[in-house]
């Protein structure tokens, strides 16, 4: 049977990222299976390992990176792509609806966030609300953000699909087996402390400006803060934490590739997510097949890909004082209950598992 073909855009391949593009690189590598994929690159390296076709843009400069990008989209749609899926860039959707508009065919585009609470410049946003009218799809993770889209941008709720994001539990439980928890601990200077975890860019939407606070309100807790990441906020937390005299109960990891981020899941003991906006964040998918017990502000999709036993632990945004107190009774919980904890993560993330997602997505691309 002949596979169908789809073209399949990247903002960016870079093997060892930090960002969540690391998990469309091992969900491209398997759709490439089922669907004949052009997978294009807007920025990084030659994808490894992937067997399809691809190609990677050249040019950096905004004109010949916008013609460079229009002519690849041609070329793939004379080679009788006519679907094509992009993954956050606005440019390759615009470019692809265009030629679809023309030549024939769909075009799929993923945004997840509450990109309608932050201001852009006139000409952003213009183009930004065109994009929206161009595309056959808009693509996003949640019924409540799918509501929120066909609001904001005056979208058709039958012009908005609904897919969720997507973690590989067989590959975390592979990790953790070969993982050695007790070594990792020696070498980050981790005795008999309890862990909490932070990792995400250390910027006000991603609530790391909190971390201080958060560290000072905990100061009578036998806790060590592992931060993970990078970003504006980092110079100002480094600051007030050393003025507060608590770099003893800090590990900064700078920025963690993906794919090793699972080795500070595993000897966290909480995970926190203070963050200001949030779309569907890979984070929680990542924690929950940690089984690691989390503290999130409810923003974005949080809630709707929680399960409900973790209802209590998802804070209204900007509550600090409740942010902590949850924080401080995980920490505080009997083993028992952490155990139990642990095991509804375990049966709730299983929805969200590679696998599961694919055929949703096959489901999308194959519909009329």
């Amino acid at each position: 049977m002949t596979k169908l073909k789809l073209v399949y855009v990247l903002p960016e391949y870079d093997a060892k990222t930090a960002t969540h593009f690391a998990h469309n690189y091992g969900f491209v590598e398997e759709i490439s299976k089922i669907f004949e994929v052009f997978l294009i690159i807007e920025k990084g390296n030659a994808p490894r390992d992937f067997k399809g076709r691809f190609y990677v843009q050249k040019f950096r400069f905004p004109l010949c990176r916008f013609l460079e990008n229009f002519f690849v989209f041609l070329i793939a749609r004379f080679c009788g792509y006519k679907n094509f899926y992009i993954h956050y860039s606005f440019l390759s959707a615009f470019n692809a609806s265009l030629i679809a508009k023309i030549l024939g065919g769909r075009t799929f585009y993923w945004n997840c966030g509450l990109p309608w609470n932050y201001k852009r410049n006139f000409l952003r946003e213009i183009f930004e609300k065109l994009v929206y009218r161009l595309i056959s799809f808009l693509v996003t993770g949640t019924d409540n953000l799918k509501s929120e889209y066909a609001i904001h941008y005056k979208i058709p709720l039958s012009k908005i699909k609904v897919m969720p994001n997507w973690v590989e539990t067989e590959k975390i439980k592979i990790l953790k087996f070969k993982f050695q928890k007790e070594e990792f601990k020696k070498k980050l200077n981790i005795e008999n402390e309890k862990v909490i975890f932070f990792a995400h860019r250390l910027s006000k939407r991603k609530g790391a400006q909190n971390l201080p606070e958060i560290l000072r309100k905990l100061i009578d807790e036998n806790i060590i803060l592992l931060i993970a990441g990078d970003g504006p906020e980092r110079e100002n937390i480094e600051m007030r934490i050393k003025n507060d005299n608590l770099s003893e109960k800090v590990r900064f990891l700078e920025t963690v590739p993906n794919e090793e981020i699972y080795k500070y899941y595993a000897l966290a003991d909480v995970f926190i997510m203070p963050s200001e906006e949030e779309g569907f964040p890979h984070v929680l998918l990542e924690a929950m097949a940690c089984e690691v017990p989390f503290v999130a502000f409810n923003v974005g999709g949080v809630k709707e890909i929680t399960p409900l036993e973790f209802y209590d632990y998802i804070i209204e945004k900007g509550d600090l004082h409740n942010f902590v107190l949850k924080i401080k009774e995980i920490l505080n919980l009997p083993q028992s209950e952490i155990e139990r904890l642990k095991s509804v993560e375990q049966n709730w993330v299983k929805k969200y598992d590679i696998k599961n997602v694919i055929d949703i997505f096959k489901e999308m691309i194959y519909s009329k």
